[in-house]
């Protein structure tokens, strides 16, 4: 069976299934531990998957069937593991399958190997209670299906909110942190009175200056967000890839309605710096910010962000997660910016890394041993972009998951 068309006979049981009901691929009976990856290319497949992101409970956007398509690039397979329990405990999993079309030298492949990655921002798996030996049990089952599909790696950008990480069988590799705010039992004043003193003060100044906060909290606020957002990648010279779109942006909406709010700085009307925030269960996200360039010397960036952290509390999230730097450096500006609206906001920010087909690993990182050691690119077949003296197939930017954060913001 190829990896590019998993039906529900791709199901797999871990205990006392029969033939019939494997082929069926339904989720358990009573007395069975059911296991069963989706594709999210096949209709009844992605009903499922629908169906068991509603089960998580979690409301997380990152893993929704619609977003992780949205994110995939040509020739790459949304997808999401399910595991049942007797008992009821699920545990949910959405990642995308990618094609490794060449090796560490760059050289194009003759045969046909693949590797998994979790889309930004955050990932991982999902399980509101299940058991650590359930955990256990899972990434057995995972580790199975993918030595059966040729799957040799996984690259996972975990959430900093610790509570929303479940236990990892591979390598966890500490990043540089990102910033949460904490925002659990806050009142408004609570929120400003975090702020750095550098932050209040120039909070206030914009609104002592005449700048107003605005929130949409529906589809209307595209049409302000998107040229604020378009100008600020930009100025940042930033890669198409992380420009988003009306598309995308309707995508969202309509993965998780009522869980987006835009938060506009706005002078006499016009607006001038944004933030969008997105909302799960008890938390939520700084999913993308911008400024025009105009009014990067006034406060309006700070308005914003100050007005998203306010909404986030009033939304009920005990946390709010700024995200990372731009680059993976404890000193990038970004990250520095964000350290300033609250104290004591460094959180440990982990990608988890994991190895399922040692020897395809090795095979493909070995043309470039000599420059290995001092690497900590993962996974380390995909540091190099595919040579100009044969075909080209689709390759890395030469970014690595675990090496840059997340341009768009």
């Amino acid at each position: 069976m190829s990896i590019l068309s998993i039906s529900p006979a791709g199901a797999h049981r871990a205990h006392g299934a029969d033939a019939a009901s494997r082929e069926q691929g339904a989720l358990p009976t009573p007395q069975d531990v059911c296991f069963a990856v989706l594709d999210g290319a096949d209709p009844e497949e992605r009903r499922r998957w629908t169906e068991a992101w509603q089960r998580a409970g979690q409301r997380d956007v990152f893993t929704h069937p619609d977003f992780v398509e949205a994110e995939a690039r040509d020739g790459e397979q949304p997808m999401c593991a399910v595991m049942a329990f007797p008992d009821g405990t699920e545990i949910y999993y959405a990642f995308i399958v990618r094609p490794i079309t060449h090796d560490a030298a760059g050289t194009v492949l003759d045969e046909e190997l693949r590797d998994l990655y979790t889309p930004l921002v955050y990932g991982g798996p999902l399980s509101a209670d299940a058991t650590p030996a359930q955990v256990d049990e899972f990434w057995a089952a995972l580790r199975e299906w993918a030595h059966e599909q040729g799957i040799v790696s996984e690259i996972i950008r975990f959430t900093p909110v610790e509570r929303h990480r479940l236990p990892y069988s591979g390598t966890l590799r500490e990043q540089a942190p990102h910033v949460v705010v904490d925002l659990d039992g806050f009142s408004e004043e609570d929120v400003i009175a975090a702020l750095h003193k550098s932050v209040r003060r120039r909070y206030r100044k914009a609104l002592e200056g005449g700048l107003t906060l605005r929130v949409v909290r529906d589809e209307s606020g595209i049409e302000d967000f998107l040229p604020i957002h378009a100008e600020t990648m930009q100025r940042r010279e930033a890669q198409q890839r992380f420009h988003v779109g009306e598309d995308f942006l309707r995508t969202i909406h309509r993965a998780v309605p009522g869980q987006v709010a835009y938060v506009f700085a706005d002078e006499d009307g016009v607006p001038l710096s944004a933030e969008m925030l997105i909302l799960r269960d008890d938390s939520s996200v700084a999913y993308i910010a911008g400024t025009l360039t105009e009014a990067l010397r006034g406060n309006a960036t700070t308005l914003a962000a100050v007005g998203a952290l306010l909404v986030a509390r009033e939304a009920g999230s005990r946390e709010h997660v700024l995200t990372g730097g731009i680059t993976n450096t404890a000193d990038d500006s970004l990250l520095q910016f964000k350290r300033g609206f609250t104290r004591d906001g460094d959180r440990a920010y982990f990608t988890g890394e994991q190895v399922f087909l040692p020897e395809a690993y090795e095979r493909l990182s070995a043309p470039a041993q000599e420059r290995r050691a001092e690497s900590t690119f993962f996974p380390f077949y995909r540091s190099a972009p595919p040579r100009t003296d044969g075909p080209a197939g689709p390759g890395p930017s030469g970014e690595s998951p675990g090496d840059r954060e997340d341009d768009r913001r």
